[in-house]
């Protein structure tokens, strides 16, 4: 029997186990702050209301199953993706509470250069958290996300980021649980969230065959960097590995809450998630390393006029980047974000749009963009009585030529299930997403659930 139709065999048993694991009991939320998985901080304010405890729950987080074609890609023809994450939570007491979940991935390429087949299991949220009046201790695999904006939050510095998939899912599905000790503290309206990261966990990297691998060895092209001749052919010979060991690092975030602005203040030093790939021509190697970032940020939120404002504003000192001769070196990144959220028309359609602007600090040559401004956002709506949606996802380049569109129609009225067809468009020049991605474009029908 061939991986492929053992993957298709499998991935019939695990939507045949979602479907009878509907009744299963809802996910056990703790408290009004608990961290939804993935979702930035401003998502989970305006979340629905957490579940009532209760002494042992247990259930499916999360399910999805899709299947694609690529339009224009010499790569591959088409691709398949599961993903099924469950797990148990035991609360005896209102001061303790223990969690453990896992996730399942399954990944298929086939019909062209780059064919293969890979299974998976990571930790999803796995922990133990004590509780007492105003503070909060956990210790364990968690998902921490920093931020107020959508998509990019530059305060995003102690979550792990998944890569299986790039920007096919959203936030929250790009984001996976790593091994921290985290300290949470009220204090009136303010408050203090510090994390220690004992090892470096980083990304958790596609297949090397994968289209959405950061480094393509069939194009000989690594995402970032201007590719030349030289280049291209070394990425394409090269061994490629990942340095994930040592310690991770940390960071510290004060928020305040309450008045007529939000506001916050992070500083951390932490490993880079996303690798760094360093040139190593005398063992013809590409290593792929994750060095410490030092990072101070700040970041507010209001409503005026009807409009959602956020923005956000980060400082990172010791970016690496890469020069002419392929050596690395370090360079200084000033990052700024604003968003506007409102809901046109009323509370069926939403739009979010924010602006980026990225630079790089260095008076060298390099192979990265050293500066970046571009548009991106989303607009969503719902029809015939809430059962149907459509949207669209889009990044646009203003001072280079960028393009991602991701436009999506869902039936929604088999609750808790989620039927789509959706299509991913990538272009744009050198050096940018879109222009890594640009041979990638899919279409891609699915099912998922989510609790």
């Amino acid at each position: 029997m061939t991986t492929t139709k053992t993957l298709g065999i499998a991935l019939l048993l695990a939507w045949r186990t979602a479907v009878a694991s509907d009744a299963a009991p809802p996910p056990f939320g703790a408290a009004a702050t608990t961290a939804v998985p993935g979702q930035t901080e401003a998502q989970q304010q305006t979340g629905k209301p957490r579940v009532k405890p209760a002494a042992l729950t247990y259930g499916i987080d999360y399910f999805l199953l899709e299947g694609g074609g690529f339009t224009n890609s010499e790569q591959a023809d088409y691709g398949a993706s599961l993903r099924g994450s469950a797990f148990v939570s035991w609360r005896p007491n209102a001061t303790w509470e223990l969690r453990a979940g896992g996730r399942l991935d399954g990944d298929t390429q086939g019909g062209g250069a780059s064919d293969f087949t890979k299974w998976q299991l990571v930790f999803t949220d796995t922990f133990v958290r004590w509780r007492e009046a105003d503070t909060r201790l956990t210790l364990g695999e968690q998902t921490i996300v920093w931020g107020r904006v959508d998509a990019i939050p530059l305060i995003d510095r102690v979550s792990r980021v998944d890569l299986t998939r790039f920007a096919l899912d959203e936030l929250r599905e790009r984001r996976l649980a790593d091994l921290a000790l985290r300290w949470e503290q009220d204090l009136d309206s303010f408050k203090l969230d510090a994390v220690l990261l004992p090892l470096c966990r980083c990304a958790l990297l596609p297949d090397l065959k994968s289209v959405w691998s950061p480094v393509n060895k069939f194009s000989g092209e690594i995402l970032g960097l201007a590719p030349t001749p030289q280049l291209s052919n070394f990425v394409r010979n090269a061994k490629v590995d990942d340095d994930t060991s040592g310690f991770g690092g940390g960071g510290v975030r004060l928020t305040q809450t309450g008045g007529s602005v939000d506001y916050g203040l992070t500083l951390a030093r932490t490993r880079q998630s996303v690798p760094y790939y360093r040139f190593d021509a005398a063992a013809l190697r590409l290593n792929g390393e994750h060095p410490f970032n030092n990072f101070a940020g700040v970041d507010a939120e209001w409503t005026a006029g009807g409009l959602t404002w956020r923005t956000e504003l980060g400082y990172t000192a010791d970016v690496p980047v890469t020069l002419p001769t392929g050596a690395m070196s370090m360079a200084d990144t000033v990052e700024w974000v604003g968003a506007i959220e409102l809901f046109p028309g009323g509370r069926d359609t939403r739009l979010n749009l924010q602006l980026v602007a990225r630079s790089l600090r260095t008076s060298q040559d390099i192979l990265e963009l050293d500066n970046y401004f571009g548009l991106n956002g989303a607009v969503e709506t719902t029809f015939a009585q809430g059962r149907w949606k459509a949207g669209m996802q889009f990044a646009v380049g203003l001072s280079v030529s960028d393009w991602y569109l991701a436009p999506s129609v869902s039936y929604v009225g088999w609750e808790p299930f989620e039927v789509y067809l959706a299509g991913y468009y990538f272009a744009g020049e050198d050096q940018t997403i879109g222009g890594f991605f640009r041979k990638q474009n899919v279409i891609v029908a699915g099912v998922r659930k989510r609790f």
